[in-house]
């Protein structure tokens, strides 16, 4: 674990506080409040504890009354909750867990019992927003999909339409197919995208690795889009450098430089130029992909290899962009224990850099 759990003790009697202090401090951050009031006063947003340990017999306010101000408050409501306490009554017991505790510890408290139950629920509660984070990304899919899918299905339906019921000349069939036919890609591609990233966030993200030469995967790649650029009026220079065999995914690799590719041409202007690199350097080999594009701001940097993310910069063939190619790529990347990074300006263009351990 990088970063130790923070967990704050509640507790007015000194050898409590020692006696749980002593036990946690190994393997948590711990956090101390010799009663509730003190406990409310301390609690701001950026100190929020991970899980709280609470006495309830206190001076002042006690335990539940502590709890139920926890649980009211929208930035507290979610911590997780253990009284730790003498109190034996199943009144009290039902009324803890009513106003919303987790668990009960009893006193004189074992070891390894307060060890055990405060992982128990730290492991639960990380699963819980984990769980939570992974059904809002569900709905921003089901949304973004639904938005993104509409508009050419709605051009499919009305052209489609028009073809069955007008008589249209030979060319005019052709352009509606034409235009079609596209827009059936882009949904394709979209869809394509979606299963990649649900397939990644689910777990069930399996890697091929093999040896593999990425500068011939590159060049590969690269004489397949040569047509693409060749439409916008795009030169694609290559200066390969000649890279060492590696291990990696093949199928994998592939949607990384055709994403970096499909990318560069996407959002350069018509005469420009895109170089691509490729070489090795400190144990590890790399691509480079650079475009004379608009370039990105500091802030479309931070949120670049997120999912969905539609950035200030569009493209400039007035092509369509799902806002999952870059996250896509970094998911690959960070299964491989390789790494993406971007370096860029406004106005002065983008160069994309991955590299992979040798």
């Amino acid at each position: 674990m990088d970063q130790k759990y923070k967990i704050l003790i509640i507790d007015d009697e000194l050898f409590n506080i020692e006696s749980l202090v002593g036990l946690l401090k190994s393997e948590f951050s711990i956090m101390v409040a010799k009663g509730g009031e003190q406990a409310l006063r301390a609690l701001r947003p950026d100190t929020l504890p991970d899980l709280i340990l609470l006495d309830i017999l206190m001076p002042g306010m006690d335990g539940f009354e502590v709890c139920h101000r926890l649980k009211e408050d929208k930035a507290t409501a979610g911590i997780p909750i253990i009284f730790i306490t003498g109190i034996t009554t199943p009144a009290e017991e039902i009324r803890g867990l009513e106003l919303g505790a987790m668990d009960f510890i009893r006193k004189p408290f074992n070891a390894h019992v307060v060890l055990t139950r405060v992982r128990t629920h730290l492991e639960f509660n990380r699963q819980k927003k984990h769980l939570l984070e992974l059904n809002a990304l569900k709905n921003k899919f089901l949304g973004m999909a639904a938005h993104d899918l509409r508009n050419p299905l709605t051009s499919i339906c009305g052209l489609s339409e028009m073809m069955l019921h007008m008589k249209l000349k030979e060319e005019e069939q052709l352009r509606f197919l034409t235009t079609i036919h596209e827009v059936g890609l882009q949904m394709r591609s979209l869809i394509d995208d979606l299963l990649d990233v649900s397939v990644i966030e689910s777990g069930q993200f399996t890697m091929n690795l093999a040896p593999g030469n990425l500068a011939q995967l590159v060049q590969s790649r690269v004489d397949l889009f040569r047509f693409a650029a060749e439409k916008k009026q795009i030169t694609i220079l290559v200066e390969p450098q000649v890279t060492p065999e590696t291990r990696f995914d093949g199928a994998r690799l592939v949607q990384v430089v055709d994403n970096l590719l499909a990318n560069a041409i996407k959002f350069s202007l018509p005469g420009s130029h895109v170089w691509v690199r490729t070489g090795q350097a400190d144990g590890k080999v790399w691509m480079a992909v650079t475009d004379q594009g608009p370039g990105l701001s500091a802030d479309d940097q931070k949120r670049l290899f997120g999912a969905f993310q539609r950035l200030s910069t569009r493209p400039t063939g007035k092509e369509k962009s799902t806002g999952l190619g870059l996250c896509i790529v970094k998911k690959i990347m960070d299964a491989h224990q390789g790494e993406v990074c971007v370096a860029s300006a406004v106005g002065q263009g983008s160069t994309f850099t991955v590299r992979l351990p040798v």
